[in-house]
């Protein structure tokens, strides 16, 4: 198998996903004007756009918010893939769920059922020495924690309507 197809292989596993909602968790959290953590619907929101490299390319520190997110793709006339953020949910539910679960399994997000928010466990150990992560995954978990606080700014109607996203 080549060096590529191998890189899509881990990359489309439900652990990287645990790890990505938990970095989009914490993000949540930590910008949230009271500390709320995220309902769990956005988690698939999230999924599905981290696990796409063309709709994550573009999340950086140098975009302000969601809105300037979705003007970029109005600007460079790439609307097409924000509007397939809707199907992209559907079609990565279950990696979403299989991810959630590992996350729960694993300690680092739990469920608080009487409000189907989902918190994450902080502070999150550092890992041993020889264990730390590869850039690439540093990038996309920082990414995460981006979008986390982009979705923090704004309440679940608000965010599927810039994302065109019929709940």
């Amino acid at each position: 198998m080549g060096a590529i197809s191998e890189e899509v292989k881990i990359w489309k596993t439900p652990v990287v996903g645990a790890f990505l909602l938990w970095n989009f968790t914490k993000g949540y959290t930590e910008n949230h004007p009271s500390g709320e953590a995220p309902i769990g619907i956005l988690h698939f929101f999230a999924c599905a756009i981290l696990t796409n490299p063309a709709l994550s390319e573009t999340i950086s520190d140098r975009r302000d918010d969601l809105q300037s997110y979705v003007r970029g793709f109005e600007d460079k006339k790439s609307f097409d893939q924000l509007m397939s953020i809707q199907n992209k949910i559907s079609s990565s539910k279950e990696f979403t769920l299989s991810s959630i679960d590992i996350a729960v399994s694993q300690g680092l997000l739990f469920w608080d059922v009487d409000s189907a928010k989902i918190h994450c466990k902080l502070p999150f150990r550092k890992p041993s020495k020889g264990n730390n992560l590869k850039a690439s995954m540093k990038s996309l978990g920082r990414k995460a924690e981006i979008l986390g606080k982009w979705f923090s700014q704004h309440d679940l109607v608000s965010i599927a309507r810039y994302l065109k996203v019929v709940l």
